[in-house]
């Protein structure tokens, strides 16, 4: 499919959390996206869009197939239909590397890092694809860090920290690629209440800074912290989006 052959974008801007926005020139675009394994579709017909500057959240109950696309958009599944576009750049099929290099990072379910390795070493090494200076590496990892609260523990090696720095770890390091787009796979799930407002405020300032993120969750709460849409899926289709405060869903 080339770009004249694509769908108009619509214009407009995202609006504040809780709000159903105007529509908006699309930074991600998702069309008609499908996944089988053995046989089961998991993913059928996914059609989305993320605006610059907007966080969309995902819900839906365990195994609809949130997991499954944001590995389809990061490219560590390959689609068996449909298209997946970061502005005219065609993503579909690239390699995770690859994606990440054109824009899009992701942090896991489960924390992806070297646990024996230091918090500057983790966030350091998703600099190396970026072939800066040791200069600019130190600077880069140093600022985001910083920029989640984990200032004064970069000498600190990953095991000792708690599950709260974990995930505020693996988002630095995420950001270190210096994305345009976030995926966050349940970045609150194993969290302990007193854990969770520092990852709604690193998000919050992410969100104020313009950076566009998808953020899978279970909590209307969450979504109405840092969403302006949510999209609901079931079974592998999106069969809803809406604004945060219109989910079934409870508010704790």
């Amino acid at each position: 499919m080339d770009d004249a052959s694509r769908p108009p974008a619509p214009e407009g801007a995202a609006a504040a959390p809780g709000t159903v926005p105007r529509p908006a020139p699309s930074l991600l675009a998702v069309e008609g996206v499908a996944k089988r394994f053995d046989g089961v579709s998991v993913l059928q017909d996914i059609t989305l869009t993320v605006a610059p500057g907007e966080t969309l959240g995902l819900a839906g109950p365990n195994g609809c197939g949130k997991t499954t696309l944001l590995n389809v958009i990061s490219g560590f599944l390959r689609p068996d239909r449909g298209r997946v576009w970061l502005e005219n750049r065609d993503l579909t099929g690239l390699q995770p590397h690859r994606v990440v290099r054109a824009g899009v990072a992701r942090t896991f379910q489960l924390p992806r890092l070297a646990f024996r390795m230091t918090v500057e070493e983790n966030v350091g090494a998703a600099t190396l694809h970026h072939r800066l200076s040791r200069r600019a590496i130190r600077e880069t990892v140093d600022r985001v860090v910083t920029s989640v609260g984990l200032g004064g523990l970069g000498t600190h090696e990953v095991r000792s920290l708690s599950q709260g720095q974990i995930r505020r770890v693996e988002l630095a390091r995420a950001l270190a690629t210096d994305p345009r787009l976030l995926l966050l796979d349940e970045p609150f799930a194993s969290l302990s209440p007193g854990d969770v407002p520092e990852i709604l405020s690193a998000l919050r300032r992410l969100r104020a800074r313009g950076l566009s993120m998808i953020v899978v969750a279970h909590s209307r709460a969450l979504f109405e912290a840092v969403c302006e849409r949510v999209a609901v899926i079931q079974s592998g289709r999106v069969v809803r989006t809406c604004a945060p405060g219109e989910l079934p869903l409870p508010r704790a």
